[in-house]
This record gives structure tokens, C-alpha cells and sequence, in this order.
């Protein structure tokens, strides 16, 4: 009787196994972004004040992709960012996906570009890090002081 009863029964365990769905997990990301020193500005400078920050996402889970974003910050325009000091005078300056400084990074609206990335298989904790070109324009004479802007970085996934 009891071999009967284990052959009836492994086919449904089988089947029962094979059934069980496995256990579903989104593509889970965080960004981290340091903060972005120009330095010193000279007025008038005839060339630009170019620096580079970094972007880094961190996406584990099941695979898929991402895009990053980047928000206006107090100018409340992508394509014309401003840094202010404590005295409300503007620094303009802009931030970019690329080393040229012609595609502005933003929110994807034309003109600007966002920067997508993909992860391809689940596993262990996967890195992505994606180079921020910024510019403090030329011939600008801003009153003297600290000048700050805090664009909001956002990564969709």
C-alpha cells in the first residue's frame, strides 16, 4: 500500500513544486551624488569654470532599467540654472551628461537629456556610476560670496 500511495504522490509533488511561483521582487535603486565644488570664481573670466561630479546608483534585485534625472534646482529652469548667495545675487551655470557640455542633463523635456541605465541580471548589489559635468559660465560679475544650488536628483526605475 505504501508504495502505491508514494507512487500517486510524487507526480503531485512534482507538480505542486513546479506551481509555486517565485517570489517576485522589483528592480530596487538608490542614487547617491556627492557634492559638486566649483572652487573659486573669477568675475569677468573669459573662459568657462568647468568641474566634474559623480552620480552613483545602486540597483539590486530582479533586472530592468533606470533613468536618472535631474531637476531645475532655484532657478526653476533646466536649460538656465542659477546658484545664489546669501545676498540673492545669481552665479548661471548648467550641468550636463557630457565631457562637450552641449547635452544639458535635466528631465528629459527638449533640450535636455536624461542618462538610463540597465541592469541586466538579478543577483548581488550592482554599481553604476555616470560622470556630472558642470559649468559656471564666463564674463559673469557676481558680488562676492558662497553661491549654492540644490538640484533634485531622481532615479525612475
Amino acid at each position: 500500500m505504501n508504495r502505491i500511495f508514494a507512487r500517486l504522490l510524487l507526480p503531485f509533488a512534482i507538480t505542486l513544486v513546479a506551481l509555486v511561483p517565485d517570489l517576485a521582487h522589483a528592480l530596487n535603486c538608490r542614487v547617491m551624488v556627492g557634492t559638486m565644488s566649483f572652487g573659486l570664481y573669477s568675475p569677468l573670466t573669459p573662459t568657462h569654470l568647468d568641474v566634474m561630479g559623480q552620480v552613483t546608483v545602486r540597483c539590486q534585485a530582479q533586472p530592468g532599467s533606470f533613468t536618472i534625472t535631474m531637476g531645475p534646482g532655484v532657478s526653476g529652469d533646466q536649460t538656465a540654472r542659477t546658484m545664489l548667495s546669501a545676498g540673492a545675487t545669481v552665479l548661471n551655470y548648467n550641468l550636463y551628461r557630457d565631457a562637450a557640455r552641449t547635452q544639458i542633463w535635466g528631465d528629459g523635456t527638449p533640450p535636455t537629456f536624461v542618462v538610463s541605465g540597465v541592469r541586466p541580471a538579478k543577483g548581488r548589489p550592482t554599481f553604476y556610476s555616470y560622470p556630472i559635468y558642470g559649468r559656471i559660465f564666463a564674463n559673469q560679475v557676481p558680488d562676492p560670496g558662497v553661491y549654492s544650488d540644490t538640484p533634485l536628483v531622481t532615479v525612475l526605475f
